[in-house]
């Protein structure tokens, strides 16, 4: 097969294929390659003994089989054809061919043309983004075969102008464009040890053996977000209003006047406490009212006063973009069968509130990330300081379909207790900005996402999203 037709295999086509050979896959192994994405162009990009293995666990029989199987694929006969360089391409002082000024989008083949033109989002289809991105390689390689940043953007600004609604949600607007662009130049140019300028430029930019330092954060490095605060309070003054506090706290109905008015008198100061090292506990001791959702909302309206109604912000933007989630996400988990019998057993009425459950407890799944890692079945403590959600009831389906207790806990210590899952989501993603911690890195796409889209906050020093997060975003909007 060869190269280009075994990278446009989708998951399912290439499913097919290993069932044809001879392999017998069951619905589990199936699951995987759905769940990791396993299609063509990942079998050409290469894949390792351990991953085969992850694929076909306790089965060397099938691992071997399957090595056969993909070797099979990639026995791909290369042929280079050298074409005269028309006169007009302007040339560099070292004789390298560059792209023309005037270079003009091609035609694509006329299934994804006519997409095209009747405004059809293609870079939200893999497939047709994958022919998208091989029609434009091919057009520039007739230049050369080492684009410079500059003519990759160029190309990818000139597909954007002609066709605006393949922009990027996220970013610049064509910045996945740009790096599928310079992944399939880099693929392409693997096999042409042979051609003059790959050898050229392999000479002159060839990999040296050198090590780069990399930095590691710690488990519960801090989120630096407050600038340095001035204080208006001191201790004595605080401990006349936390007392007051804890007062209030006592009561059957507290006054929320007074509770909203003290909590923000001792904000600096709580904000100083926890910078400089006070305990989650200590936290929930000294300041009680910090232990509900709409206590931990309050304060993190406090911290980013441009926040308004967090929690009613929150479940709109989750079912506005539920659908989609949904939809992508069919399948890829043991838990959605949950949520299915769930919605299928529900009234009417009910059906909108099991999608919201669902959108918050599926959103990891939708970036690739573990939900265990997010939301977990029973209560019992952590092994990582990072929030947690716990649901005290240990069905899925239940959780599903009605408004189950949830404990958020950080650092193994309890927050709060909320009343359903969305409330969960939205208490232990306010702990972050609170108690000052970094993202852990097994969530952090996830969690970017909620920061950025849902609740809309932006932090000075945010990096851009990654390419794989930005192309999800798409999906969504």
């Amino acid at each position: 097969m060869e190269g280009p037709a075994l990278r446009a295999l989708s998951t399912e086509e290439l499913l097919e294929k290993v069932i044809q050979s001879g392999i017998d896959v069951s619905e589990e192994e199936a699951k995987r390659f759905r769940e990791n994405e396993v299609d063509g162009e990942t079998i050409d990009c290469g894949l390792t003994e351990n991953m085969i293995a992850f694929l076909f666990q306790g089965s060397f029989k099938k691992q071997l089989k399957f090595n056969q199987f993909v070797n099979s694929l990639k026995e791909t006969v290369f042929t280079l054809t050298l074409e005269p360089v028309p006169p007009e391409v302007q040339q560099s002082p070292s004789g390298r061919s560059r792209l023309p000024t005037n270079f003009e989008i091609p035609s694509f083949p006329v299934n994804v043309q006519n997409k095209l033109n009747n405004k059809e989002p293609c870079h939200r289809n893999s497939k047709d983004r994958h022919v998208i991105v091989r029609v434009l390689y091919e057009a520039m390689a007739q230049f050369t075969m080492y684009p410079t940043n500059a003519e990759y953007v160029q190309v990818v600004k000139r597909l954007i102008g002609k066709y605006p609604f393949l922009k990027d949600i996220e970013g610049n607007g064509y910045q996945t464009w740009h790096m599928s662009l310079k992944r399939k130049f880099k693929m392409e140019r693997v096999p042409l040890v042979q051609c003059d300028e790959v050898q050229q430029f392999k000479r002159k930019f060839g990999h040296q053996n050198s090590k780069k330092s990399c930095g590691s954060a710690s488990v519960a490095t801090k989120r630096q977000h407050m600038e340095p605060i001035a204080l208006a309070e001191d201790a004595t003054s605080i401990d006349a209003h936390v007392k007051i506090l804890n007062s209030q706290y006592q009561k059957m109905i507290p006054d929320h006047a007074i509770v909203r008015d003290r909590m923000q008198q001792t904000f600096v100061w709580r904000q100083k406490e926890i910078a400089e090292g006070m305990s989650v506990e200590e936290t929930m001791k000294k300041y009680p009212f910090l232990s509900t959702t709409n206590g931990l909302t309050d304060e993190l309206e406090r911290i980013h006063p441009e926040v308004k109604n967090l929690s009613k912000k929150f479940k709109e933007e989750l079912k506005f973009i539920s659908a989609k989630v949904l939809e992508q996400t069919r399948g890829k988990a043991s838990i959605f069968a949950h949520y299915q019998d769930a919605k299928d057993e529900s009234l009417t009425e009910n059906a909108q509130d099991i999608d919201l459950r669902a959108t918050a407890i599926f959103m990891p799944i939708f970036f690739k990330e573990k939900i265990n890692h997010f939301i977990t079945l029973g209560e019992q403590d952590p092994k990582h300081p990072y929030p947690s959600i716990q649901l005290l009831e240990g069905d899925w389906k239940k959780a599903f379909a009605t408004r189950v207790p949830t404990v958020v806990k950080v650092d193994s210590v309890e927050v709060c207790r909320c009343s359903g899952i969305e409330d969960g989501v939205i208490s232990a993603f306010c702990t972050y900005f609170i108690f000052n911690i970094q993202y852990p890195h097994c969530l952090k796409n996830t969690l970017n996402f909620l920061q950025r889209y849902i609740a809309k906050i932006s932090l000075e020093g945010d990096q851009p999203l990654p390419i794989t997060v930005s192309r999800k975003i798409n999906l969504l909007y």
